[in-house]
């Protein structure tokens, strides 16, 4: 009896080595890109929280001097200054993206952000919102 003397088998066994590793390909490319989504999510949402935290703080100086009830907001130094701080984050997180602040009362700021996916990847959007508030 012979040992090793045929080749039965070893077309089979190459089959499986080279599905088993396109699968393990599959599986680290989609962890991979899902991570970036996830994590583009994530940075959108971090950005526009900021940059509508950055536009609350934009506040007349003359609706507090009064002793009023409710903080009035610059409208356009708020939405420029939130603009500002998000293409300024975009920036240290090395993103590319959309911005967008709107001053929808008088003392609330809404901003929204939109990076850019890469690789084929979806775009990710974040929106946060800040309002100016007096302390007790």
């Amino acid at each position: 009896m012979k040992r090793c003397s045929g080749e039965r088998g070893t077309a089979m066994v190459a089959a499986l080595v080279i599905l088993f590793a396109m699968t393990a390909g599959a599986v680290i490319w989609l962890a991979r890109d899902v991570d970036t989504s996830v994590s583009n999510r994530s940075t959108a949402s971090s950005v526009a929280f900021q940059a509508a935290r950055t536009g609350a703080q934009q506040v007349r100086a003359e609706s507090l001097r009064g002793g009023g009830e409710r903080v009035v907001l610059d409208g356009a130094a708020a939405r420029e200054r939130g603009e500002e701080t998000a293409r300024l984050l975009l920036a240290e997180y090395h993103a590319t993206g959309t911005v967008g602040c709107v001053v929808s009362d008088v003392n609330l700021v809404v901003c929204t952000v939109v990076i850019a996916g890469s690789r084929g990847a979806a775009d990710a959007t974040g929106s946060g919102a800040a309002r100016a508030e007096t302390g007790p």
